[in-house]
């Protein structure tokens, strides 16, 4: 796949547009299953995820037309099929296939979704939502197989407000003729994404973005059209981008609302953050000045995802930070290759302690998942010398164009692609 080179020390000036939400985007394309007709999504990202979620669909002899940000799903023909292990290793996001594939077909065998090595991600919450609509399931050692004579409205009581099993429950309801209760739910945005998108499809859903949702569904779904929202977690890279590095970025079409939960992170470390027309500008001139102690949690908590961008901050930081990671348990991996750029960063359990140097030096590195890759390529682009990040598929899964974006406000970053590419 080739890999990305950086020669570091630059600040960074000028303007990006953030792509539409991958996480938002994903759980739609998957939901256009059950309208048996046309879904148009609108501001779709570019990334390797989302052709991944193409080729599934295609498997299930759906057709997709994917041009210039507008990706159109028609679902009408689609045929049962199952959906191994070589469509689904790349995409963690496939899990959520299980309430629409079997609110469409009855049936639904799935081989384990693959993505990022994070920790453990359990399906037993999305099992047991699937469970309380009428599916019976059963697991193999290789795949998930569930089924149902018929499935019907229910109470459902998440003991964790998994954001993909509250997924499968809401489009699971939405395609029953009924009301569902969802309690303990997932509050994250691209949820209520995709309840607008499901009430134009016919549902009518009250509660999405709280814990606690009601889906009257109408049976039969129509075709509708989709409007992705700006990518939260890629707007948050940008800006840490700008911490890390110093400079003054405009970010198009984001709003301070897009970005709670780690907004006050970037302030209380010294950015200077201010909305300007249609854009918000961040500025930073000064070396990052590191908080206390950082939790990560549901929403509208610190996001998890947002953990490693902010963690290479704080690596170049004044002081210390303790970063606490309390939803993935495997969210470390990266930190060896931040301190072979001279940080100094200690991992016990959980938890990461960070003292502040006073910059990196650039090395041979390696991207171990998706996130904790980008974060590699903020400590490249504030190091001295330079770097070289291979693995980077990995990157190309959540982020468009990603050297490009950066190259435009003045990085110096290239790809260098394999011979194999």
């Amino acid at each position: 796949m080739g890999k990305i080179v950086i020669n570091g020390g630059k600040r960074l000036f000028g303007s990006v547009c953030i792509h539409g939400a991958k996480n938002a985007v994903l759980p739609v394309m998957a939901a256009s299953l059950m309208n048996e007709g046309v879904t148009v999504i609108r501001g779709c990202p570019d990334i390797a995820d989302v052709r991944a979620m193409c080729g599934i669909l295609n498997h299930l002899h759906c057709k997709t037309d994917f041009k210039k940000g507008c990706l159109v799903i028609d679902t009408s023909m689609a045929e049962y099929e199952e959906i191994k292990a070589e469509d689904t290793k790349q995409l963690r996001a496939s899990s959520v296939l299980m309430g629409p594939v079997l609110a469409r077909f009855g049936k639904v065998r799935l081989a384990y979704p693959g993505g990022c090595s994070i920790g453990s991600r359990p399906l037993d919450i999305h099992l047991h939502a699937l469970k309380c609509l009428g599916a019976s399931w059963s697991v193999s050692e290789d795949f998930i197989e569930m089924e149902t004579t018929g499935l019907h409205p229910s109470e459902i009581t998440l003991r964790f407000p998994s954001v993909g099993a509250t997924e499968n429950a809401l489009m699971a309801a939405a395609a029953q003729c009924g009301t569902t209760v969802l309690y303990n739910a997932a509050k994250e945005p691209e949820i209520e994404s995709l309840c607008a998108y499901l009430e134009k499809c016919g549902a009518v859903i009250t509660g999405a973005g709280t814990e606690c949702v009601r889906v009257r569904g109408k049976g039969v779904l129509q075709s509708a059209e989709f409007f992705a929202k700006p990518d939260r977690i890629v707007a948050g890279t940008y800006m840490a981008a700008v911490a890390a590095c110093g400079g003054s970025v405009y970010l198009q079409g984001v709003t301070p609302s897009l970005c709670r939960g780690f907004l006050d992170v970037f302030t209380g470390m010294g950015m200077d953050i201010r909305m300007e027309g249609e854009a918000m500008l961040v500025q930073m001139y000064h070396r990052p000045v590191n908080l206390h102690k950082i939790c990560t949690g549901a929403y509208p908590d610190f996001p998890t995802d947002m953990q490693s961008m902010v963690l290479s901050v704080a690596s170049v930081g004044e002081g210390t930070l303790i970063l606490k990671e309390q939803i993935f348990e495997n969210r470390f991996k990266y930190v060896d290759e931040l301190n072979r750029m001279g940080s100094k960063i200690k991992v016990e359990g959980n938890t990461a302690y960070i003292e502040g140097v006073s910059g990196f030096t650039g090395a041979q590195l390696a991207a171990p998942d998706l996130r904790a890759g980008a974060a590699l390529v903020l400590a490249a682009l504030a190091a001295d010398g330079i770097s070289e990040i291979e693995d980077i598929e990995y990157i190309q899964r959540g982020y468009e164009d990603f050297e490009g974006k950066l190259r435009s406000l003045g990085a110096l970053i290239e790809r260098v692609d394999s011979e194999r590419d």
